[in-house]
């Protein structure tokens, strides 16, 4: 029985997935733009998608809507709230 030990099979699998671990970090790096990451700017735009587009939906929301259109929604929502909040409450009082 010529079976390696427990040792050297996993200094064998540690050096496999350290190479599996260089290639696929090489293959990731020719995928980046790399040149648009440098700048500030763009690398927070990539790490923060939702966050950005979010905002820019928000902001383009606002200068599309009327001021009235806008406080009136901004009416319901607080209306909406507070209907929440209420029936929040009352399940809490519910529960005890």
């Amino acid at each position: 029985m010529n079976k390696p030990t427990l040792a050297a099979r996993r200094a064998a699998l540690l050096e496999r997935c350290a190479e599996q671990r260089t290639g696929l970090a090489y293959e990731l790096q020719s995928l980046r733009p790399s040149a648009m990451l440098d700048h500030p700017v763009a690398g927070y735009v990539v790490g923060h998608k939702k966050l950005v587009f979010g905002a820019l939906g928000a902001t383009l929301g606002m200068a599309l809507l009327r001021r009235k259109r806008m406080l009136a929604l901004a009416g319901s929502a607080m209306s909406a709230w507070r209907m929440a909040q209420g029936g929040l409450a009352m399940l809490a009082q519910l529960r005890r």
